[in-house]
């Protein structure tokens, strides 16, 4: 799921809703949310992309983060934004690289 522009607590919850029902029609056990289109995340987007990831746990999947540019993982540190339990790659291409791993292999 490629996310471009900018979100707000609206299009938060557009693809929370967006991300979720994807996860449950296609039996998804892994969703790639992309953010190298985002250029600037707050606490609030930040917050949105945790609880998705959050979601998509209950649904039984794993959310890889991707995209992460230099300013978003700064941003994100000094909000003190924990992505401890979210697997992150820098970008899309490692993300896929891992989706496509053998189960295990993580």
């Amino acid at each position: 799921m490629p996310l471009i522009g900018t979100i707000d607590s609206k299009r938060a919850i557009q693809v929370m809703e967006t991300l979720l029902e994807g996860i449950a029609s296609q039996h998804a056990s892994i969703a790639i949310v992309d953010i190298t289109g985002i250029k600037v995340v707050d606490t609030q987007v930040a917050q949105a992309l945790i609880q998705a990831a959050h979601a998509t746990r209950l649904l039984g999947a794993t959310v890889i983060l991707t995209g992460i540019q230099p300013q978003i993982a700064q941003t994100l540190v000094s909000l003190g934004i924990n992505l401890d339990d979210i697997v992150t790659y820098g970008t899309l291409q490692a993300g896929i690289r891992q989706a496509l791993r053998p189960k295990g292999r993580w």
